[in-house]
């Protein structure tokens, strides 16, 4: 007797508890991921000076979710250098982003005033199958566009809106196993403009950037629930004990679930300088600027004719610049540095850009522009630095040694700067002082 009350009182406690599964899943808090405000993440903005002096873009408030764009008058280059980055990855060498395909929508609201009709969210993926830690542009290019007259208010946007972008399926030859948007290893978000836009003054203000999702679907809850009393009605039927021995092992599941859950809500909070596009001795690009305009190039690869390669590069290495530091002094050395690097920028043309590589090396793109265009460019270039003299009370004559490649097609940008970088030894050996083309193949 006392069996079956106890077996009673457990039953009415189980529908109870069922009930309350029932409801209950409706209110239990969704899973956040809040990046915006304060983010743990890095933030950084493209920019690169304008005809007029001015950047391109700029922070307006120190926590670097405010900033401003300025789009001149005629301005048609192949892409406009304007665009804020959360960087999700700091451990890029590795791969390693974030996973976001557990969430169901983002959250975001970004304040915005200007002349631009439409504005876009990017979300790049790392997967091994296709991307490559050496190529950022390897990473899936997952966006959406939004019309500016949705903005200033707060959008909850689901997750499954994102695509792949054409370019970039057709760049790196994606099957279509592999076309849909993936968010499961997001290496960086990323707001700029997806097409032209009217010039004039683009203020953004981002106040919230946050991803949410359930914890368990409600159909996957109901049909736990359902399972388990169709569990526990059949074992009741061939013994009692069978019945409390499945309920023992169930709560054990239940219990290692929710463990596992916990650990992976462990997430490491190491806070990462934030990257900068702009090398501060020269005022060039640095190394991850130049790798943005590289993949703001093949990503405006379709514009390309066919016969014009999608751009060239010039490797620069400054000759004997050991002895400079040497003889003279690191002063001295740093303003050869920055009397190159405004020689360079002298000698370019309109679209063209220039960054420092490391050391005292340089790095030249020239987009559209083929084998003959580069070599002319390289040894103008190479004759003004060579005829300039740095200091007139104590003179001093600098030269250089250029390594020049073509982009081939299909071929990547480690690929190209390897033939150029070659190059560049070859000059180094006959002399210094010269220009040599890359061969073909490595």
């Amino acid at each position: 007797m006392m069996n079956d009350k106890r077996f009673n009182l457990f039953l009415v406690g189980a529908i109870l508890v069922t009930i309350s599964l029932l409801i209950g899943v409706h209110f239990v808090p969704e899973k956040r991921l809040v990046l915006v405000p304060d983010s743990i993440y890095p933030l950084y903005l493209m920019t690169e000076p304008l005809p007029d002096g001015r950047p391109s873009s700029e922070w307006t408030n120190p926590q670097h979710t405010n900033w401003n764009c300025y789009w001149p008058d005629n301005f048609h280059p192949g892409y406009f250098p304007c665009a804020w980055t959360l960087d999700l990855s700091p451990a890029r060498e590795r791969g390693i982003g974030v996973d976001l395909s557990r969430y169901d929508d983002m959250q975001i609201k970004i304040n915005y005033t200007g002349p631009a009709n439409k504005v876009r969210i990017v979300i790049r993926n790392f997967n091994p199958a296709y991307s490559t830690a050496a190529d950022l542009n390897s990473t899936k290019f997952n966006a959406l566009q939004l019309h500016t007259k949705e903005l200033n208010q707060e959008n909850r946007i689901s997750l499954s809106a994102f695509a792949a972008a054409d370019w970039w399926l057709n760049q790196f030859n994606i099957p279509l196993s592999d076309a849909a948007a993936e968010l499961s290893n997001a290496m960086a978000i990323s707001l700029d403009f997806g097409e032209p836009q009217p010039p004039g003054i683009h203020s953004f203000s981002i106040e919230k950037l946050e991803f949410r999702g359930a914890w368990v679907k409600v159909e996957d809850w109901y049909l736990a629930i359902i399972s388990f009393w169709m569990v526990g009605i059949f074992i009741y039927t061939i013994r009692r004990m069978i019945q409390l021995n499945a309920q023992t092992k169930y709560d054990i599941r239940m219990i290692n679930q929710l463990s596992e859950n916990n650990e992976e809500l462990k997430e490491e909070t190491d806070k990462f300088r934030r990257l900068s596009t702009v090398d501060p001795l020269t005022k060039l690009y640095n190394r991850f600027g130049i790798d943005q305009i590289i993949a703001s190039l093949l990503g405006k690869g379709y514009l390309q004719a066919p016969s014009t390669p999608l751009y060239s590069l010039l490797v620069v290495d400054i000759d004997h610049f050991k002895r400079v530091n040497d003889k003279r002094g690191h002063d001295v050395g740093d303003l050869v540095l920055q009397h190159v690097a405004k020689i360079i920028q002298t000698h370019l043309r309109k679209g063209d850009y220039v960054g420092r590589w490391g050391g005292e090396e340089f790095i030249v793109i020239l987009p559209m522009s083929n084998k003959t265009i580069a070599m002319a460019m390289a040894e103008m270039i190479r004759e003004a630095i060579f005829t300039t003299e740095l200091d007139p009370e104590k003179p001093l004559l600098v030269s250089a040694s250029f390594g020049v490649s073509e982009r081939r097609p299909e071929e990547d940008f480690a690929t190209c700067f390897k033939r150029a970088d070659n190059a560049l030894y070859k000059a180094k050996a006959q002399g210094r002082n010269c220009c040599v083309y890359a061969e073909e193949e490595l």
